[in-house]
């Protein structure tokens, strides 16, 4: 572990090499252990999260070649990031059972840690996740929206956009966003699904809770369904007025993840 660092909201900065590729990662709080895995883009924070902090310990890692993790080359599948955060949950020593949280490939990711390293989890709740192919309501396929027309994509309300990207999409974010699509592409460039997960969604034991902004346009609400009826212990929270970006746009979806994992 390398030097930490508060930043303005209230998250401890740290970094540790994990396979000999540089994780970022930030931390709040204290108590029983949430680990939190982001989506496909990092950009805009995660100060709504804090509210989790309040009880736990709250560890959100950047995922290798994203935001300020170093890529690793050697990643080009979803069961590589589950190696990965494996082995990240033996540095941090998180031998106690663990509460994960996963939003959109960060659910998938979450998805598919729980279906091989079950055994870690206490509880597990999956926030719009990616992973599962559903015909009759599909996934939005990112790749064929061009950069600039995806962010209202994210949001029901095109004003919270303002308040996540203050100063709007600088070159800068641009480019990180560029990077960030390229390390998506690398896992998820055929298909923003895996086949085989519905049938492995049963070995999911721990309560799990599916939540999803009814207005997402990326990942239509309508698929939880079809998650909730392949784990045992599933149940579902939509919330109005909300889009992909549900953390950002709902206080009461916090709320709600606050209270199951309390």
């Amino acid at each position: 572990m390398m030097a930490s660092v508060i930043d303005k909201t209230g998250f401890t900065s740290e970094e540790m090499v994990i396979r000999g590729v540089r994780v970022h990662m930030l931390t709040a709080g204290r108590g029983s252990p949430v680990v939190y895995f982001h989506g496909a883009g990092s950009i805009g924070g995660f100060d709504h999260l804090l509210p989790l902090a309040e009880r736990h310990t709250l560890y959100v890692p950047a995922h290798p070649g994203f935001g300020a993790s170093d890529d690793d080359r050697h990643i080009d599948s979803i069961l590589d990031y589950v190696v990965h955060y494996a082995d990240l949950f033996d540095r941090l020593g998180l031998n106690e059972k663990v509460d994960l949280v996963g939003h959109s490939l960060g659910g998938w990711m979450a998805a598919m840690f729980a279906v091989l390293q079950g055994h870690r989890l206490r509880k597990l709740a999956l926030v719009s996740p990616a992973g599962l192919r559903v015909p009759e309501h599909p996934t939005l396929d990112l790749f064929t929206i061009p950069a600039d027309q995806l962010p209202p994509y994210l949001v029901a309300d095109v004003k919270t956009l303002g308040r996540l990207l203050p100063g709007g999409m600088t070159n800068e974010i641009k480019l990180a966003r560029y990077r960030e699509t390229t390390s998506l592409a690398r896992v998820a460039w055929d298909r923003l699904y895996d086949p085989k997960l519905e049938r492995w969604l049963d070995r999911v034991t721990v309560p799990t809770l599916l939540l999803w902004g009814e207005q997402d346009r990326c990942i239509p609400a309508q698929q939880a369904h079809s998650w909730a009826k392949r784990i045992a212990k599933a149940e579902v929270a939509t919330f109005p007025n909300a889009g992909h970006l549900l953390f950002a746009e709902s206080a009461d979806a916090v709320q709600r993840l606050n209270a199951f994992l309390s």
